[in-house]
């Protein structure tokens, strides 16, 4: 993989660790180490020391080796499976899991808890040390609020509502936003933070190069950063409302600060001394394993970054197990599978790649499918067209002639048990028709940035539940009791268990503006049951 800004993970000081609903908000601004504060100023120290457990918080970053149980339940064992990425060949609690639609709470409310403990306390602690001295401090604060947006609205797309304009107000959690506020919030701060950098770009300001894990201390990487996130944010809410999208599309992709479009602006968490938690997943726990449709798209595709995702079996085949298989707890089996199985293929320092230029491009793709104002960049062919040359150069494949194939998902062929075998779900291909249809060029569109944006499983079960594409395998057995249904997949986390009894009357209005039951049936506010045209 080329071309990505490495995070640079340098321990300098661990982070505290608080719950969401502590009350002792009047002790974060404490040194653990016994270092005063204004010893700490000097080189921006006594702000910037913060940044560096939170921005390793974004996406799992503690330099624990094959320690990567923390990641395993934050995001591994919920978002990358159903996301479609990445399946298991473990028959975790007999096969009754969040495999299989079975909520594990005991697994899921490491989300919550991990976000408010690692990334709201240590940003409440940079606002607030930065509203000292604003005019020093205001492009660190920028950056502050970009890390936060980015994390809190990974968990605001988990869960639907979540604490966040009150965070911090009350010591038994505090009153929610509704998703819909939450991303109204997040817009208001992207705005900001894009015309803080604007004007911080161009003068002479307090260096934040010891803090940046991304780019070097380079504010125009981080501006375009902003209008990519903001740009995400606003594809995301098109189904709920359109011409809230647009407004804000339109805004990002046509402020002066630009984009990431290209590949060496590609924001990813890696650097010296950091695991890739998944690679710990698959290859030290090997819990982790390909899920089958990533070899099942890309290879009926012919899609030569399959060969760049995943790694062969000892058949020299990519295989990748079906999520949710009757009978995976039955004796054998697991071993069977693990014997062929592919895996990611990634090392232990491989980057977690978070945004990429892909991805923008194919979100501008759809902005000019959808006749919005694309600031001049291209029409939705060309766009598309980008947009998978982007990602094939971002991971080192060659493109050849795959923006002419005309193929198709292949079957899934199930060696170890036979009835689990089913046809490829997928019929998208990779060629442009300009006579197709708006929603049929959409699920083009829609089913590469789904490609592109592997292994990411946040963001990629985001998509999958925005847009519907690419189709993917249903789970062949469905625990959830009728909660979920079998072939939309899981839409959410239920709230915690934490959250329901320490916070009864915040999570009463959530259950309330989540408008359905609190379980994983039930859609959050942009997850609208309508035709993407």
């Amino acid at each position: 993989m080329k071309n990505i800004f490495r995070l640079t993970v340098v321990a300098l000081l661990a982070a505290t660790l608080f719950s969401a609903c502590t009350g002792a908000f009047e002790d974060m601004n404490t040194n653990p180490k016994g270092v005063s504060d204004e010893e700490l100023k000097q080189d921006n120290n006594y702000i910037g020391m913060h940044f560096i457990p939170m921005m390793q918080s974004i996406y799992y970053n503690k330099n624990a080796g094959v320690n990567v149980w923390e990641y395993q339940l934050i995001q591994n064992l919920n978002a990358d499976l159903w996301s479609g990425y990445i399946s298991t060949a473990t028959a975790f609690a007999g096969n009754v899991s969040n495999v299989t639609y079975a909520m594990n709470a005991g697994w899921n409310d490491n989300c919550w808890d991990y976000a408010y403990r690692n990334v709201m306390v240590e940003s409440l602690k940079i606002t607030n040390k930065c509203k000292d001295d604003m005019e020093t401090y205001a492009h660190f604060e920028a950056i502050n609020t970009i890390c936060r947006v980015i994390a809190m609205s990974r968990l605001a797309d988990q869960y639907g509502c979540i604490i966040y304009s009150h965070y911090g107000e009350s010591a038994t959690g505090g009153e929610y936003d509704s998703g819909q506020d939450a991303y109204k919030k997040f817009f208001e701060e992207l705005k900001e933070a894009a015309d803080v950098l604007r004007t911080a770009k161009e003068k002479d300001v307090a260096s934040f190069m010891m803090f940046d894990y991304a780019y070097g201390g380079n504010l125009n990487k981080w501006a375009q950063l902003c209008n990519t996130i903001r740009l995400r944010l606003a594809m995301r809410i098109v189904k709920y409302d359109a011409a809230w999208a647009k407004s804000e599309a339109e805004a990002a992709m046509n402020d002066s600060n630009g984009l990431i479009e290209t590949n060496d602006a590609n924001f990813g968490i890696a650097g010296n001394g950091y695991v890739n938690p998944l690679y710990g997943i698959a290859f030290n726990y090997g819990d982790g394993v390909l899920g089958a449709n990533i070899p099942s798209i890309l290879s009926g595709m012919g899609d030569a970054r399959l060969d760049k995702y995943a790694t062969q079996n000892s058949k020299s085949e990519y295989f990748g197990i079906r999520l949710g298989i009757k009978g995976l707890e039955e004796e054998g089996f697991s071993d069977a599978y693990k014997a062929i199985v592919s895996r990611p293929n990634l090392t232990e320092t491989s980057p977690a790649i978070l945004a990429t230029a892909a991805e923008t491009i194919l979100l501008e793709a759809e902005a000019a499918l959808r006749g919005w104002d694309v600031n001049g960049k291209g029409t939705a062919q060309s766009l598309y067209e980008k947009g998978i040359r982007t990602s094939f150069e971002q991971w080192g494949a060659a493109v050849g002639d795959y923006l002419s194939s005309t193929t198709t998902a292949a079957a899934y062929v199930d060696p170890v048990i036979p009835a689990a075998s089913i046809e490829g779900q997928s019929k998208v291909t990779a060629k442009w028709d300009e006579s197709l249809s708006n929603e049929e060029k959409f699920a083009k569109i829609a089913t590469q940035r789904w490609i592109a944006i592997y292994p990411e499983g946040m963001n990629g079960w985001a998509e999958i539940r925005r847009t519907g594409y690419p189709k993917l395998f249903p789970v062949m057995v469905n625990y959830s009791q009728g909660e979920i249904d079998t072939d939309l997949g899981p839409r959410r986390l239920p709230f915690t268990i934490n959250e329901k009894g320490n916070n009864p009357t915040g999570y009463a209005k959530a259950v309330e503006m989540l408008g359905g039951p609190d379980n994983g049936g039930t859609r959050i506010f942009w997850d609208v049951d309508k035709p993407n045209f």
